[in-house]
């Protein structure tokens, strides 16, 4: 295999980073049952997942800026 510094075109450079038609597949499947999977959740559970990913994403964009009024989390459980 050629190194990325011996590729001949930006084409080629391309067709190495494109997914397959196969995996993207997978992947759109994936997505489709667990948005069902996730849409058949007592809202309990879907205000918890909603808050787990705020306390993920949330630091990052701290690193980023100061986070707005509107943005700062609650101290609540669900």
């Amino acid at each position: 295999m050629r190194s990325l510094g011996d590729m001949a075109s930006r084409s080629e450079l391309a067709d190495l980073v494109r997914p397959t038609p196969e995996l993207l597949e997978r992947l759109w499947n994936g997505k489709r049952v667990l948005h069902r999977r996730h849409a058949s959740l007592p809202l309990p559970d879907k205000v918890r997942l909603v808050m787990e990913l705020q306390r993920m994403v949330l630091p990052l964009i701290a690193r980023q800026r100061a986070l707005r009024s509107w943005e700062r989390p609650w101290e609540i459980e669900p």
